[in-house]
């Protein structure tokens, strides 16, 4: 038994993962892990720092080494390496794959290191100028905060190596191993806040540790399954003369410009949190919105080499149907988690963070808890703007998400500075005590509620996109059948309304049954209200025929044959 055991698990290691919905539902369950561990880290974290200024200097310190990761790493590997490699995978041998596949590693991380360096170097330049924009200097050990980010640098760099091998084994269609990195990097900064920090007296540079850490972590877990699959990587080979290369720089220079562009919006954001007091709030909303955009990521990162092959192919048919299928599941999977956010946000941010008390009091829950829900207004489309960006990667057109990029970045810049400012007038934040002032809008005031201004706009311009985006490809005649998906949308709509509102009424009965107070009747109300909720999500499904349905029976048919039982009947 414990030898058929550990066969399963290894053949589930190191198999071929080629059926979308089973590698992208293995993914989902291993990401739904990967958050909780993160949770439990940002749970602990709250415990001891809360939203005090050390968090703040923690997180301010993260945010240029996360802008270089994001605009260096994820611009070449998301927008033209696993296309390019797919292909070439495909054409070449092992050996010339694997020659060129390091040429490309090693030029992204020459210039990753480039940039590294230069941020260390003028980290003290680089920090005074971002919080001076936001009139706060005062406020921040600025000498702490250089360091902590020179640190972080250094993690990210561990990491940006370790994206290439996750990248790497995806072309392999091995998806687990690289999955299972991003939980060993949560277990390192878990061993931050509960060894690092008590070690160093309470000091959050124990956070900073634990991020080194994990970020080692996740590149070791990936090392057995390289050498198994015999990844050979060429150190010092750099050619720049590699069509691959080339074809790498060709495609991602608009993505790696497009997230420039996205990151000096996010930077506006975070200055924009920071000038309010906020950023440790902005960042702990930003992490818990992060388990329904997961959703779409897993999707994409399971889709992304199938969209490469049929375009290789030429089978715009299929192509087609699987985007749509995919895009339809995703909506279905996120639309409930949506719901609840919106509903049970109060409760939700309250167990996710002030569960182990400590220093999150009552005011962190509900400015968090605010920013949640209006961050889960939109939540449904921007999962799925990793799936749509990579429908245009794999048909080599990164021009669109380019300008698309440009486009979020003003409108959002434009509407969080607008929307901050409106709620800023508003300290005790409730929809009865909005009123219309048209002077809100261009003034700013000191409310603690501001950076929902940021959530509403990030749901409204990521929204837009999608919709644009999605009618762009089915102009250039990429997606057919467009009328039958807005048709499915508005039926999925319609049934995440009745659940929403069954929520509501349940969770205002609790309200008057329990007492809220309690950790265990919190917990009560929270589950026995998403659970109510959620079946009638799904009763409503089968009622109005909606086809994604079948995705909650195969998964939960799967964990019920341990136990000999069938539903799918």
């Amino acid at each position: 038994m414990v030898k058929k055991t550990l066969d399963s698990i290894k053949n589930l290691l190191l198999s071929e993962q080629n059926e979308i919905l089973s590698a992208a539902a293995l993914l989902m369950a291993i990401g739904i892990i990967t958050k909780v561990f993160g949770l439990v880290f940002y749970s602990l974290s709250a415990r001891e720092f809360g939203t005090s200024q050390a968090m703040d200097n923690f997180n301010l310190a993260s945010t240029i080494p996360d802008m270089i990761t994001s605009v260096i790493l994820l611009g070449a590997v998301s927008g033209s390496i696993i296309p390019i490699f797919t292909k070439a995978h495909q054409l070449e041998t092992h050996q010339v794959f694997s020659k060129s596949f390091s040429n490309v590693m090693n030029f992204v991380m020459l210039l990753f290191g480039v940039l590294a360096l230069i941020a260390v170097f003028f980290s003290r330049e680089l920090i005074p100028a971002a919080v001076s924009i936001s009139h706060t200097t005062e406020r921040f050990d600025l000498n702490e905060v250089v360091w902590m980010m020179r640190i972080m640098l250094l993690s990210q760099i561990v990491l940006g190596f370790s994206a290439f091998f996750s990248t790497w084994l995806n072309i392999k269609q091995r998806f687990v191993i690289p999955q299972l990195a991003p939980l060993f990097y949560n277990i390192g900064k878990i061993a931050g806040a509960l060894i690092f920090v008590p070690l160093m007296n309470g000091s959050v540079w124990g956070l900073v540790w634990g991020t080194l850490f994990g970020a080692v972590l996740h590149l070791l877990i990936q090392i057995p399954l390289l050498k198994y699959l015999n990844f050979n990587w060429s150190v010092f080979h750099l050619n720049f003369k590699d069509p691959n290369l080339r074809s790498s720089i060709k495609l991602g220079m608009p993505r790696i410009l497009s997230l420039a562009i996205e990151q000096v919006a996010a930077m506006v954001d975070t200055l924009i949190a920071l000038s309010f007091s906020a950023i440790t709030v902005y960042k702990y909303a930003i992490y818990l919105i992060g388990f329904p955009l997961s959703l779409g990521t897993s999707f994409a990162i399971a889709s992304f080499p199938s969209f490469s092959k049929l375009k290789v192919l030429g089978k715009g048919e299929e192509f087609s149907k699987l985007f749509l299928r995919i895009v339809n599941e995703v909506i279905y999977l996120s639309l409930p988690i949506a719901v609840i956010f919106i509903v049970l946000r109060v409760p939700v941010v309250r167990l996710t963070f002030g569960l182990l008390g400590g220093k999150f009091d009552w005011l962190s829950t509900l400015r968090v808890a605010w920013l949640v829900m209006f961050f889960a207004l939109g939540v449904m489309f921007e999962s799925l703007r990793s799936i749509i960006f990579r429908v245009y990667f794999s048909i080599n057109n990164t021009i669109v998400p380019f300008i698309s990029s440009i486009i979020v970045v003003v409108a959002g810049a434009v509407t969080g500075i607008i929307f901050s400012n409106y709620f800023s007038h508003f300290d005790d934040f409730k929809f009865s005590s909005l009123t219309w002032n048209s002077s809100f809008f261009f003034t700013r005031g000191n409310g603690e509620y501001a950076t929902i201004g940021l959530a509403l706009s990030s749901s409204i311009v990521f929204s837009l996109e999608f919709f644009a985006l999605l009618m762009i490809l089915w102009k250039k005649k990429v997606v057919f059948g467009i009328r039958e998906f807005f048709r499915k949308l508005v039926l999925k709509l319609f049934v995440g309304l009745i659940m929403l509102v069954l929520c509501y009424v349940l969770a205002k009965f609790w309200e008057n049954v329990l007492n809220t107070a309690k950790t265990v009747q919190l917990f009560i109300l929270t589950a026995t209200t998403s659970f109510a909720a959620f079946s009638v999500y799904l009763l409503m499904s089968y009622v109005f025929a909606i086809d994604e349905v079948r995705i909650f029976i195969k998964l939960l048919n799967k964990i019920l044959k341990i136990f000999k039982i069938n539903i799918e009947e």
